[in-house]
């Protein structure tokens, strides 16, 4: 059938079908810049989950009960991603000062200056643009990019390559590196950046104690009353991104409340009839208020966890998302210094409390004992509270919120809401 051609891919590239990749040694790759791979770590665990829950319940009346209860889940081995190659902060600040003689000012500076393109008093070139020495100090001096920005795994092979027109191969950049007496070290041939590798040593706790108060249907009403104290701890909750750990060679600090923690939760659910015999009264009034039917539902609950991040590469590790500010002395949050991490805590903001009521309303129209027309009513969120369901994760937005919670945790703007009030009508024909 001819010769396989990948699109996208070099013609020159061997696929080895027996291993389902490129030779990656030969593998000239997709382009100059360096793609991130997704693979799984060797000793990888499958993750599992121990679960308690003792409950105690006494009957207070004939219809009256109360329960309360604990309930425990603890997970060992969750997955979670972690970069397996990421870039090497140290080797970027003494690279940078091999060069300029002095600290940089900020991580882009010391991942976005140029090498020179030619010799001069200052510095002699080695490979224009990439290799070159700086003649005070007889220091050699290497381009962030090329060196893949010391990265752990290899240079940028492909991207030394494409800068020359395919003049500097790979021992002609092992040479110059090493030559130059550099800080990178030379690498087989891989065609990735960041390797996000899928980790299994994630945990979690769930702690909850339950308490209902329940009432079964007699004289014409029940309910249930339900509420829940509960923390969710863990180091890894969202499963469902790519996000890495703010510092990947320091996992613990990820330890915190889960996104989806939420301290207390009250839910009250009743309903309440006419009585029968109303239907039948000589009572005008009675008649009137004869088969109708009322169902509330109460809920109030506290807000729930989520990260706050500055956008901005403090850290050098070439992600912008999952960098965390520092908490000043005010409690003002800041951009850490550069080549540093925040001292924020993960999932540090909170949201705003939630409560809603919702009203259902039932009125049966009998006709003769074989028909029944049920016209219905429902209210949800029947007093229009506004109910935050998220907001914006960014430090300028909590630092202009300017609002903390009795825990010192962050309220900041919302971004968007549960529903506002709505109605629903309905008509139930039974035969």
């Amino acid at each position: 059938c001819g010769p396989v051609v990948t699109p996208g891919v070099s013609p020159t590239s061997t696929y080895q079908f027996g291993r389902q990749r490129f030779d990656d040694q030969t593998f000239p790759g997709f382009g100059t810049v360096l793609p991130f791979t997704l693979p799984i770590i060797q000793d990888f665990e499958y993750a599992y989950a121990t679960q308690a829950n003792f409950a105690v319940e006494r009957q207070l009346t004939d219809d009256m009960s109360l329960s309360v209860g604990y309930i425990g889940v603890f997970a060992k081995h969750l997955p979670h991603p972690t970069d397996l190659n990421t870039p090497n902060t140290a080797l970027q600040i003494e690279n940078f000062r091999r060069f300029a003689g002095r600290d940089p000012i900020n991580t882009q500076e010391a991942v976005a200056f140029s090498v020179p393109m030619a010799s001069s008093a200052a510095f002699t070139v080695v490979i224009p643009g990439m290799v070159a020495v700086n003649n005070a100090t007889g220091l050699g001096f290497v381009s962030p990019a090329v060196a893949n920005f010391f990265r752990p795994n290899a240079p940028n092979y492909f991207l030394a390559q494409a800068l020359s027109g395919g003049l500097v191969s790979k021992a002609v950049l092992d040479g110059a590196l090493v030559g130059a007496g550099t800080l990178r070290t030379p690498g087989v041939l891989t065609p990735f950046g960041a390797i996000n590798a899928q980790s299994s040593d994630g945990r979690s706790s769930y702690n909850a104690m339950n308490m209902e108060l329940k009432r079964r249907f007699a004289n014409n009403f029940t309910f249930l009353a339900s509420y829940t104290w509960a923390h969710s701890i863990d180091d890894s909750s969202d499963l469902q991104t790519l996000l890495l750990a703010q510092d990947t060679n320091d996992f613990r600090a990820e330890k915190a409340d889960s996104l989806f923690d939420q301290r207390h939760r009250f839910v009250f659910s009743g309903l309440i009839s006419s009585p029968s015999g109303w239907g039948s009264s000589d009572s005008v009034l009675k008649k009137i208020m004869s088969n109708f039917t009322v169902a509330p539902i109460i809920e109030v609950s506290s807000g729930r966890p989520f990260n706050i991040i500055t956008n901005v590469d403090s850290n050098n590790d070439q992600s912008t998302q999952t960098d965390r500010p520092n908490v000043a002395a005010d409690g003002t949050l800041t951009v850490p210094l550069p080549f540093n991490t925040g001292n924020l805590g993960r999932n540090r903001g909170i949201t705003h409390s939630f409560a809603s009521v919702d009203l259902r309303l039932t009125r049966a129209i009998k006709f003769g004992e074989r028909y029944r027309i049920d016209l219905i009513g429902e209210v949800f969120n029947l007093f229009n509270r506004f109910n935050e369901a998220s907001a914006s994760p960014f430090f300028t937005d909590v630092n202009a919120f300017g609002q903390r919670d009795g825990g010192g945790r962050y309220f900041s703007r919302p971004t968007a809401s549960f529903d506002p009030r709505q109605f629903q009508f309905g008509v139930k024909f039974t035969f």
